[in-house]
């Protein structure tokens, strides 16, 4: 009998607590942080940037879609809200993956092959990358050289999509590898220099 009082009483106070913490808002605020854990908006997701780039400039007409880490690379996408072309910075694990060096070198194709090679059954399984031209574009404070590239991929809904791959120097001398990318024939550069000319 003694036990069940207790535990009557445990009840009544869980009760109590419960209803104090949501007459408080506590209860909301928790909601409301968990669901900004699931779906950040875009301004949070352009807050937590700001250690690798600041995009506080960036034009309504683009929006920051994700900040991830996968497999301990750091990922920031943002998409062209128009057209679906995407813009992805990419801060890798081995900054040494993929250099301006690189992006300058003749065997270009073949570093990019081996790269998808490397990674074919981890994120995205590319069929076949060809490199169609080397280029510069402004953006991130500094001239960034590319490679125009077409794609074939053969796990995402997307199965040909062509774009640019440069590499960028960050403050901290680390690479940052910049990507835009769109499907074939809606990939448009003019997107990309307007987007990447903001980012600072």
């Amino acid at each position: 009998m003694k036990g069940c009082l207790s535990i009557g009483i445990k009840i009544i106070i869980g009760v109590l607590v419960f209803f104090g913490l949501l007459h408080l808002g506590v209860i909301d605020f928790i909601k409301d942080k968990l669901e900004e854990f699931k779906n950040p908006t875009g301004q949070q997701v352009v807050d937590k940037t700001k250690d690798v780039v600041d995009l506080s400039a960036i034009d309504e007409e683009y929006s920051i879609d994700k900040n991830l880490k996968i497999l301990q690379n750091r990922m920031i996408i943002a998409e062209h809200n128009a057209t679906g072309q995407k813009m992805i910075m990419i801060e890798p694990k081995n900054e040494n993956i993929l250099t301006k060096d690189d992006i300058n070198a003749d065997n270009i194709q073949q570093k990019l092959d081996n790269i998808a090679n490397k990674y074919k059954y981890k994120v995205v399984k590319f069929d076949k990358i060809e490199v169609t031209k080397h280029g510069k574009f402004n953006g991130i404070n500094q001239e960034i050289p590319y490679v125009k590239i077409k794609a074939e991929i053969s796990n995402l809904p997307i199965k040909s999509m062509e774009g640019i791959l440069g590499v960028a120097e960050l403050e901290n001398g680390k690479n940052l590898i910049v990507v835009s990318v769109n499907e074939r024939g809606k990939y448009s550069q003019i997107i990309t220099d307007a987007f990447y000319e903001k980012v600072k």
